[in-house]
């Protein structure tokens, strides 16, 4: 059954997933595509027309982002498949970030996606990639997301 013929949440789990969708903001979204899309360049190109939870969904442009910035990182990329073959990319990409530098804390969960629990975590993390990467002498490309602090 797919997730998107659930059942709609109520009382209290309503509330929380009003509260989750609040935190999502479309132009940090928006941008947050143009930095992947600009990481990536000719190889890849993203309908940005496309609800942005539904481009990042599959995790096929997520390994791909990965694989720019660590040519490697992900072995196999799954292109089609079962909900179970699809989140295998989900999760080859968060395994990726983590040998990549990026916070486990700052990784968001697979049903954040997937099932679009937690959308915004989902921006958080690419954030958080886009501040590791700017930290990496290796990394010539875009900047993205806030400046890491500086410990003293």
């Amino acid at each position: 059954m797919s997730s998107d013929s659930r059942a709609k949440p109520a009382g209290i789990a309503r509330d929380i997933a009003n509260k989750i969708d609040k935190k999502r903001d479309p132009a940090v979204e928006r941008e947050t595509l143009e930095w992947i899309q600009a990481v990536l360049g000719d190889s890849y190109k993203i309908d940005m027309d496309r609800p942005y939870e539904e481009v990042l969904r599959d995790g096929v442009i997520l390994c791909n982002l990965i694989n720019a910035l660590a040519p490697g990182s992900v072995k196999r990329i799954h292109t089609k498949g079962g909900a179970f073959t699809l989140m295998q990319n989900i999760e080859a990409f968060q395994q990726a970030l983590k040998h990549y530098g990026v916070p486990e804390e700052d990784v968001f969960q697979t049903v954040d996606l997937w099932e679009k629990k937690d959308i915004s975590q989902v921006t958080m993390t690419l954030m958080a990639l886009g501040r590791t990467a700017r930290h990496r002498p290796d990394y010539k490309g875009p900047m993205f997301g806030p400046k890491m602090a500086e410990h003293q």
